[in-house]
């Protein structure tokens, strides 16, 4: 067997096909295929719509249930605040209870009032007796000794 030397690459490019004109079925399969991808683009879009819309609603929805139940707790709150305001409103003093007290103040002021004139009633009697204390003392040292001497 004889060896064969390798083949020569050829420098010359390979012929590219002249285009063809198109032909009648061409287009129509042209035609289906771009009907085919209008179809798709609608269903895309429309899904696209709708997911949109669902998850408007949810974050509504959410939305909604954050806020009720802010609101839950924002009356919780406030109905604890008002029971405790109307049970202090309930500790406090009626009218009754202040006309009373009020009668028992001017008892006292009454009182008070006429202590302090038997107060400066004896504070006279004592300014006597201390007088007359005064002139026994003076009568008594001028009149008498009553001092005793012892041998």
């Amino acid at each position: 067997m004889e060896a064969r030397p390798p083949p020569v690459p050829t420098t010359e490019p390979p012929r590219e096909r002249a285009p063809r004109p198109a032909t009648a079925e061409d287009l129509r399969s042209l035609r289906r295929w771009l009907l085919v991808t209008g179809v798709w683009a609608v269903a895309a879009t429309a899904i696209a719509a709708i997911a949109l819309v669902v998850a408007n609603r949810a974050n509504d929805d959410e939305e909604v249930a954050r806020a009720s139940g802010q609101i839950g707790v924002l009356r919780r709150d406030l109905n604890e605040r008002i029971d405790a305001l109307s049970d202090r409103v309930d500790e406090l003093p009626r009218s009754r209870d202040v006309a009373k007290l009020d009668g028992r103040l001017k008892a006292v002021e009454d009182d008070a009032g006429s202590t302090s004139d038997r107060i400066d009633r004896l504070d006279g009697r004592i300014d006597d007796l201390e007088s007359k204390v005064r002139d026994l003392e003076r009568s008594g040292a001028a009149g008498t000794d009553t001092t005793a001497t012892t041998p």
